[in-house]
Formats: structure tokens, C-alpha cells, sequence
């Protein structure tokens, strides 16, 4: 059987370390198991993530024919003690917290080379670092929904006596549900710490595992002797997230951990409207900079307590969002977080009559490439007496000028007779290519891409590998007939879809009423 490049889809040699049209990684892992499903029940679709500790991948359970994502912890990782603990002890946290706010774990097992995986609910759609950089911020209203729903979850975690230690946009996803609504689901427990464990919560400065962007002070290990560090750690990391929600950048910059040690410590951050002049929630502003307090007794006891608060605020804030922020200007490493607002412009200096004058004194203290520069003052003008001299003698014509002259005359009018001629001549340009789209295919609950024609011409496209949903196909202008297939449906379904120049879509097929479906239970209760 052929192997095809799990990113590009191309056929390569198995033996390949990596593809040779995308650049795309072929682990050991991938090569066994990439037309194999894995324990007999996991076939890999797609993968979304390789490192240095394991990797991360799309896959289809064929039993129950749904969409999971497995963790990968690679066989010579494995047999590390620290870092099978680690793996372990993330999977047994993980089946602690059930809550529709965070990710589900469903399984957990070794394969037969010493591999070890986790298998957890996929969850389709961007995280908050994404939605931000593409939408900027976030309206008030918008972002203490998103922020309340966070807060359950993270309740959720701190109740089961975890802290989870990397509350960042990165690992906020943000997805629908099936009512359609938006739902936050809260991911990666891979660094979460229990409480109860002495020795996990001593932390240690130079041990910080984590963001510097979003740690606490507690995580730079800022505890009187005796301290532990609980829930309140995330609370003041979300504060700095509901921060960078409202004006597009988070509150702390810095180029080096020792720059963002010094900030968590002791700076207080910015009012939202010194950031981003944009934004004006002076009350969601109060709890955001509550949440941000170093001293974490004055913060919010609970991840709860802050959901509440923002949930009763819901109705008074507005649907306006801060524009986006601006691109920083240049400065040295150790200046302040970036500003809000539109960059003064640079006033243009007036054309001097004379030679300017620089002053090298000491630059200004605000702006040391500023320097200030003089014109001087009118300057009397002195009357020179104007001296005859004969004209100088006239020579004779050169003839060899002349020809040389006449000669280039004729060359210039020759080429340019000949580009006339050429451009009568030539071809009219080619028409303009029209850009190809993507075409996103969903399906409920899956379902294979069996075929795609373009109505326009009756010519099939060409499928680089089988394709499962969701799936994105670049094609195009025109119509095409999508034929889409479940191997527990009888019936295939067919779909027209007209696709246009430079513009990407997505299209939905059911094969199942999705309010209807009968669907396996894991264990825990609904909250």
C-alpha cells in the first residue's frame, strides 16, 4: 500500500524523516500506524502537533464513529520514571473534573512498544489567542461572557484540588455546542499540580514552568515559609487574560524572565484605558485589576466568586469592542508595555536657508534619539562689485562630434520604431488567474469525502489521500458536487456548492438528526 504525507497528502517513501514536498515530520510512530488504527480502535486522520516529549493527533474511534484527539508520550520518553509520573498523574487529574467548561479525557492505555497515550475529547474551533489576533479585542460584554464561562470550568478544576499553572489564551479554546452556542473548554492539565502535594507545590525561583506572560507571583516563588500555592495563582493569570481580551495585549511586556519577575512583582498594570483608548468598562476594569492583586488575600477567594461578579455585571456592559492595538514603536528592551493610541506623527523640520547647526548637548531624558536642532537667524547680505572679463574664444565645430551625434540620433529612433513595432505585434497579456478558495466540509457525525466534481465541466478533482471530516479542500471558482459517505448510512449524500474566486466556505451535512443521537456516556455527572 502507498504511504502518503500525512500534511500534504503526497505519495512519499516510508523511509523518509520528513516529507519532501511540505517538510512535514514521518516519526517511527506515524510509519506503524499512520494505515493502521491504533490498539484496533483510534485511525489517525490528521496530525496537530509533534515535539520533543511525544505527539498529537486527530483520530477517528471506528466503533463509536466520533472524533477524538490522542496524546502521544513517545516509548524512550516513557521510560523515564519523572516523566511517566508526569504522564500519569495528568490522566488521573483529568478524571477528576468533569464540567461542560473543560476538555474530557476518555482513555488511557500503553501500546505493545512502550508507548503511551491519552485520548481526549476533540474540541473544534480556535483558542483565545487566535480569536483575538484575528477579531482584536473583545467587546466588555463579549469578554465577561467568555470570562465567566472560563471561571466555571476553572472552578471546576481548583474543586477537584488542582491548579492548573498555564491559564493562558492558548489554552482557552473556544467552540460551539450543540445549540450552537459558544462554549469555552479549558485544555493542557499537563504542568496542573494538586494541592495536597507538598513537594509539587514548593515552587522554586528558576523553576517556573509556565508562561512568564501570565504567572503569578507565586509561581516566581513569592510565598512566606510554609505557603503552598493554590487556585488564587490562576485566578491573578485569568486576570492578565481578561485583560489582553479587552485591549488585544496583555498588561506585562518584557524580552527577558528577569523583566517579567520584576513586573508580576511589584508594577501595577496599566488602566485599560492607557493601553487601548478605545475601551471604557471602568466597573469590568475594578474586578480585572482585583483578580491582578500581588497580595493574593485580596484577590478573589474563588474562581466562582469571579464568575459571579461578572455575570451580574453582564447586562451593564456594552457590545462596543476597543480598536486594534497599534503596532509598538521602537525602544530598548527594558522601556514600558507597549501604548494605546495612534503613534504621534513626526513633524517635518522646516528647510533650512542655510547650513543647520546641531547642538550636541545631552539628549532629552524622554527621548534620547530627539535632538534639537537651530537655524540661524537672517544673514546680511554682502553686495560683491561684479568684475568684467572678455568672453572666452569661440572653437570650431568638431566633426567627429557631429557624426557621433547624428549617428545616436538614428539609433534611438531605430529602437524606438522597433518597440512599436513589438508592441502592435505582440500578444494581448494572459487573463488574470482567479484565486482558489477552501472549502470546509463538516458532516454529522463524520463522514468520508468520496468524491468532488466540478458541475461546470464534469471533471473529477483529484484527492490526495482519503479525506474525513472536517476536512479543507482548496479549489477553484466554479461548482462542484461534493458525495459525502457513512458506512452506517446506506445512502451517500450529495451537495452543490458554488465556490468563489478568493473567498472560503464551509458547508454542513447531516446524516443524523444531531438532537437525536444517542450518544455513549463516560462516566461523571452533568453539571
Amino acid at each position: 500500500m502507498a504511504f502518503h504525507c500525512i500534511h500534504c497528502r503526497s505519495e512519499i517513501d516510508p523511509k523518509y524523516k520528513a516529507c519532501p514536498f511540505c517538510g512535514e515530520a514521518i516519526t517511527d510512530f506515524l510509519r506503524r500506524y499512520l494505515d493502521q488504527p491504533i490498539d484496533g480502535k483510534y485511525r489517525i486522520l490528521s496530525r496537530l502537533g509533534v515535539g520533543g516529549m511525544g505527539e498529537v493527533y486527530k483520530v477517528l474511534h471506528v466503533h463509536l464513529n466520533s472524533i477524538r484527539v490522542i496524546k502521544l508520550m513517545r516509548s524512550n520518553i516513557a521510560s523515564d520514571p519523572g516523566a511517566h509520573e508526569r504522564f500519569l498523574r495528568e490522566a488521573r487529574m483529568a478524571t477528576r473534573i468533569q464540567h461542560p467548561n473543560v476538555a474530557a479525557l476518555f482513555d488511557f492505555s500503553t501500546l505493545d512498544d512502550g508507548s503511551r497515550y491519552m485520548v481526549w475529547e476533540y474540541i473544534e474551533g480556535i483558542n483565545l489567542h487566535e480569536m483575538i489576533a484575528e477579531r482584536g479585542p473583545l467587546s466588555p460584554r463579549y469578554a465577561a461572557k467568555l470570562g465567566a464561562q472560563a471561571l466555571h470550568g476553572l472552578d471546576a478544576v481548583h474543586r477537584a484540588g488542582i491548579v492548573h499553572r498555564d491559564v493562558s489564551p492558548e489554552n482557552l479554546m473556544i467552540t460551539r455546542d450543540d445549540e450552537g452556542e459558544e462554549r469555552v473548554k479549558i485544555i493542557d492539565l499537563g504542568i496542573a499540580k494538586q494541592w495536597s502535594n507538598e513537594t509539587d507545590n514548593k515552587t522554586k525561583t528558576g523553576m517556573f514552568v509556565g508562561k512568564w506572560k501570565y504567572c503569578s507571583p507565586e509561581h516566581l516563588g513569592m510565598l512566606n515559609e510554609g505557603e503552598r500555592i493554590d487556585g488564587r495563582a490562576d485566578i491573578y493569570s485569568f486576570g492578565i487574560v481578561m485583560y489582553e481580551m479587552l485591549t488585544g495585549v496583555p498588561p506585562f511586556q518584557a524580552d527577558t524572565p528577569h523583566g517579567y519577575l520584576m513586573q508580576h512583582a511589584a508594577e501595577r498594570p496599566k488602566a485599560l484605558k492607557d493601553t487601548n483608548p478605545g475601551v471604557n468598562a471602568p466597573d469590568l476594569e475594578a474586578l480585572i485589576f482585583r483578580a491582578m492583586e500581588k497580595d493574593r488575600t485580596k484577590r478573589f477567594a474563588t474562581a466562582r466568586e469571579f464568575a459571579q461578579a461578572l455575570e451580574r455585571l453582564v447586562p451593564a456592559l456594552h457590545d462596543s469592542p476597543g480598536a486594534p492595538p497599534p503596532l509598538p514603536a521602537a525602544a530598548e528592551s527594558t522601556d514600558e508595555a507597549t501604548r494605546g493610541g495612534d503613534r504621534p506623527p513626526i513633524a517635518a523640520a522646516p528647510a533650512p536657508q542655510m547650513p543647520t547647526v546641531v547642538s550636541v548637548g545631552k539628549p532629552a531624558p524622554v527621548n534620547p534619539m530627539a535632538a534639537t536642532i537651530k537655524t540661524p537667524g537672517p544673514q546680511p547680505v554682502i553686495k560683491l562689485s561684479p568684475v568684467e572679463q572678455p568672453p572666452p574664444p569661440r572653437r570650431p565645430p568638431n566633426p567627429f562630434m557631429q557624426w557621433t551625434a547624428v549617428v545616436i540620433v538614428l539609433m534611438l529612433a531605430g529602437g524606438g520604431a522597433y518597440m512599436w513595432i513589438e508592441h502592435m505585434t505582440a500578444p494581448p497579456p494572459p487573463p488574470p488567474v482567479p484565486a482558489k478558495a477552501l472549502l470546509g466540509i463538516n458532516a454529522y457525525p463524520w463522514a468520508s469525502v468520496t468524491s468532488i466534481r466540478n458541475v461546470d465541466n464534469d471533471q473529477q478533482v483529484e484527492l490526495k489521500g482519503p479525506l474525513v471530516t472536517p476536512e479543507r479542500v482548496e479549489l477553484a471558482p466554479g461548482r462542484y458536487e461534493v458525495t459525502l459517505s457513512n458506512p452506517a448510512f446506506v445512502q451517500p449524500i450529495k451537495q452543490v456548492v458554488e465556490v468563489r474566486s478568493g473567498q472560503d466556505q464551509t458547508i454542513n451535512v447531516p446524516f443524523a438528526d444531531a438532537s437525536r443521537a444517542t450518544l455513549p456516556r463516560f462516566g461523571g455527572s452533568a453539571r
